[in-house]
């Protein structure tokens, strides 16, 4: 199936009954699906976590509030509901705070205006790692995002959490901590306790979208309802030198989930296109 096929295919998915545990995202997928991938942190949800979600007042306040100030742009607004939530004992709930200072550092990073004058000083600040300047600079909340990171595994350790989703959860943070040694062992382990093959895949993918059979992965996925697979098709399209149509994916799937990874890739891939003059 060509580009124009594939984007085409995002138009069929929409807001499905699955609610993940850990970010509260109504996730988009394809009809009838029982579980998938969160297109807000990249957890594994599946159709009982909404009665998580539901069995507390505090919260399903809490994963709203998140979830509706992302959405908005009004990040400040659920960082509080990001802090409540994330320094429970909860590991998924940890998780999902992680996830949201990440696209918060990313939306304070990105929303730079470079039609200031000087030295652009309002600029400087967002991307300052200055406390007393802006407590919610980039540099400050990345940090934030990792400190959740680190407390989700921990707390996956101490509680013993490791199931399927589990796993997936843990091999992602470490991920994003840039700890490829601790994520190639949890891999290891999907690969030999596994029988989920969304699991499986998507965890192959996070770890590697250019690995040998990620082509054969992402058919899967799709097949599976997983929309997920368009973002790392987008990427594995640009790593191959085919960036634009990398960014008119990223954008149509940004477009249709509101996925906030796909939107920042989106413009970190336009970066690269405007520095590589292609």
């Amino acid at each position: 199936m060509k580009l124009d096929g594939y984007i085409k295919r995002l138009d069929l998915a929409m807001q499905t009954d699955l609610v993940c545990r850990s970010c509260g995202n109504m996730v988009v997928s394809f009809s009838g699906v029982q579980e998938s991938i969160c297109n807000f942190c990249e957890s594994h949800v599946q159709m009982p976590d909404k009665d998580f979600v539901h069995s507390s007042k505090e919260i399903e306040d809490g994963l709203t509030l998140m979830q509706k100030s992302a959405g908005e742009g009004n990040w400040i607004d659920g960082a509080q509901q990001a802090d409540v939530l994330g320094m429970g004992k909860d590991p998924y709930l940890a998780f999902g705070a992680a996830s949201f200072y990440r696209f918060f550092s990313d939306y304070t990073y990105y929303s730079v205006d470079y039609t200031l004058g000087g030295f652009m000083y309002g600029n400087a600040e967002k991307r300052s790692d200055e406390p007393k300047k802006n407590m919610h600079n980039a540099i400050a909340l990345i940090s934030k995002s990792r400190d959740f990171l680190f407390r989700t595994l921990k707390l996956m350790d101490t509680m013993k959490y490791d199931d399927d989703s589990a796993m997936l959860m843990r091999l992602i943070a470490n991920l994003r901590l840039k700890r490829r040694t601790h994520a190639q062992v949890v891999l290891e382990r999907i690969d030999k306790e596994s029988k989920n093959s969304i699991i499986r895949d998507y965890a192959h993918l996070a770890f590697d979208y250019n690995e040998r059979n990620g082509g054969k992965r992402l058919d899967n996925l799709m097949s599976l309802g997983v929309v997920n697979s368009f973002y790392y098709m987008a990427l594995r399209e640009s790593a191959h030198g085919n960036i634009d149509g990398g960014i008119r994916m990223m954008d149509a799937l940004a477009s249709k989930t509101k996925m906030q990874l796909a939107l920042y890739s989106g413009i970190r891939l336009r970066a690269v296109r405007e520095a590589s003059g292609l």
